[in-house]
């Protein structure tokens, strides 16, 4: 005795469609801009520049803005707000007046963060409830964290230059492997 399943409705089938449509062209999309980074990996450092400066001045104006429109009666809330705002849009315009200033910006703060959270990892290791290999492990990821990021901040223009590349590789890498399963899950 076999079971009949109920027809698929259309419009169920054209969402699916759409759906794989857009999954098709994210993926697509993943290979393009990892060609293009690959390409010109000192054009898209700039363009990332200036996205960065971008992304300043608009969340210095969201800040402005919630900082006047806020219904909250703390004044130093939001005077602190304020200020946030007023510097992200001055971090903002120097970055796109000068994107070589926004591109030292951008490696400064990842080289930071990365040395910031290997030394967070070497302490994590030694006061952390940890067996002895793992103990061993989270030592190591800590100590090639702080070595990264130490490297990111004494050379901050191969280093970038690096991330870049390896940004782009693994877009495409991503996107083809996105695009197989894509295809291998097309609707009927």
């Amino acid at each position: 005795m076999s079971i009949s399943h109920p027809p698929i409705p259309n419009f169920v089938r054209s969402a699916e469609r759409s759906l794989w449509w857009l999954a098709a062209a994210g993926a697509a999309t993943s290979i393009i801009l990892g060609v293009v980074a690959l390409a010109w990996p000192g054009e898209t450092l700039y363009v990332g520049a200036a996205i960065f400066g971008v992304w300043l001045l608009v969340h210095g104006v969201i800040n402005l803005v919630q900082a006047v429109t806020a219904t909250r009666e703390d004044g130093v809330a939001r005077a602190l707000t304020a200020v946030i705002g007023v510097l992200f849009l001055v971090a903002g315009v120097i970055c796109l007046r000068n994107l070589v200033v926004s591109l030292v910006a951008v490696a400064t703060l990842i080289g930071l963060s990365w040395l910031i959270g290997g030394i967070a990892g070497l302490v994590a290791a030694f006061t952390g409830t940890y067996e002895a290999g793992g103990r061993f492990v989270v030592a190591l990821l800590g100590a090639i964290t702080v070595l990264g990021g130490l490297v990111v901040l004494i050379w901050p223009g191969p280093s970038l230059a690096t991330i870049v590349w390896l940004t782009g590789i693994w877009l495409v890498v991503m996107g083809a492997m996105q695009l197989l399963l894509v295809f291998r899950h097309r609707p009927s």
